[in-house]
């Protein structure tokens, strides 16, 4: 009896010490957990120059910033100011400007499409506040296309305080994006360009306008196939007569991979989605497609990494800083890669596939991994000023020369 209940004890004991010994090692991991997640954070935002991708000239300086009455700080290079230029927005998200300086903006939560006025962009207009599904939008020869998750519409002659000469709907059958993807929209040469998110992420799509650029005439006729295997374009651009896009590949083959393209867009062009990824890379569920990835579709021009949550990005004119000529901007809205976030930031690259892409602004996300700001879209005004949306402060950001 006496030795059934010292067994009984004895038990007990190694019970005690067993759950002991695995709450010690989750707390010990969770420190592990919390301590990796505070240096990827502060990696994240590179405010110094001594981590692997060195900000450009020579570190970032604090500014300090008000927004919406409490004092924020922003890091950037001390040769460039940040203010607020305008204010009022719910969900701003893209922003492009006409040759006079007026800012048009899209804000997805109010349904509208702004305007910004040069002469007092601290009281924006609305121009039409009923379009539902709003996505982005394009400037072209004094007229602001919009496209929401079916249509795309023109207005003609936007005047300063919000009115417009006409409202054209030009398309109203654009297949509607899934889950949180949008259409993207460029015009060159009296052509409009308009892609397609993918509706899935590793099938061959029967209808093949998901996954591609359709191009149209500028008053929405003659639609055709202009490129395909582009699984979500986040932003396109143009440069002199070249089409350049960013597009986000698939999910799931890593944390890594795909990497986000930035791809030259060539009419009757492959570049890839669903079999191919990169620079010929086959993606493992297609491994039967190796000699197309190879040998038929297009490789990308430059890659950026993965996760952070690529959306505008444009061409920085000489008249912004001629040093940075040939180059781009790209904005990181942020986002979670696990239980680590990323992007939150601004970053600057040329398009080659040997450079680094190097921060340009990065605050917004704090080191205890709390972001109190996102920004969305870029363009650049008149003047060569660079304007930058924040969809959760529901504002504009101006950055100038000092």
């Amino acid at each position: 009896m006496k030795l059934h209940i010292q067994s009984k004890y004895i038990y007990r004991i190694i019970i005690g010490i067993v759950l002991i010994s695995l709450v010690w090692l989750l707390w010990s991991q969770s420190q592990q957990i919390r301590q990796f997640r505070q240096e990827q954070i502060q990696r994240n935002n590179l405010i110094s120059k001594e981590f692997v991708e060195e900000p450009i000239l020579n570190g970032l300086k604090p500014q300090i910033i008000n927004i919406q009455e409490k004092k924020q700080t922003l890091y950037l290079p001390e040769e460039f100011k940040i203010s607020v230029l305008s204010q009022g927005f719910e969900s701003p998200q893209f922003v492009k400007s006409d040759d006079k300086g007026n800012l048009f903006v899209t804000d997805n939560k109010a349904n509208t499409l702004w305007i910004v006025p040069v002469q007092n962009p601290k009281e924006p207009k609305v121009v039409d506040n009923k379009l539902k599904g709003i996505m982005t939008l394009y400037w072209y020869e004094n007229s602001v296309f919009v496209l929401t998750d079916t249509k795309l519409i023109q207005y003609i002659d936007i005047q300063s305080d919000g009115s417009y000469k006409e409202r054209k709907t030009l398309i109203d059958n654009l297949p509607r994006p899934k889950n949180n993807t949008y259409h993207t929209i460029a015009i060159k040469n009296n052509k409009i360009y308009i892609a397609i998110p993918a509706n899935c992420e590793t099938c061959k799509p029967k209808d093949k306008k998901f996954g591609s650029i359709m191009s149209y005439e500028i008053d929405g006729s003659d639609e055709k196939l202009f490129a395909q295997g582009l699984k979500q374009i986040t932003d396109m651009v143009v440069e002199e007569d070249n089409l350049i896009v960013a597009d986000m590949g698939r999910t799931g083959i890593s944390t890594q991979l795909p990497a986000v393209e930035i791809n030259k867009i060539e009419e009757g062009k492959d570049y890839g989605w669903p079999y191919c990824y990169g620079d010929a890379n086959t993606d493992p569920k297609y491994t039967e497609q190796t000699d197309f990835c190879k040998n038929k579709a297009e490789s990308s021009i430059t890659e950026l990494p993965k996760g952070n949550g690529l959306a505008g990005f444009n061409i920085i004119p000489n008249t912004f800083f001629n040093k940075f000529t040939n180059q781009y901007v790209f904005i990181y809205q942020g986002g979670q890669n696990k239980y680590i976030p990323k992007g939150y930031k601004v970053v600057i690259k040329d398009i080659n596939k040997d450079s680094t892409a190097k921060n340009f602004i990065t605050g917004w996300l704090l080191e205890d991994g709390n972001a109190w700001g996102s920004p969305k879209g870029v363009a650049f005004d008149n003047n060569g000023n660079m304007i930058i949306t924040d969809q959760k402060n529901g504002l504009l950001y101006k950055v100038t020369q000092e």
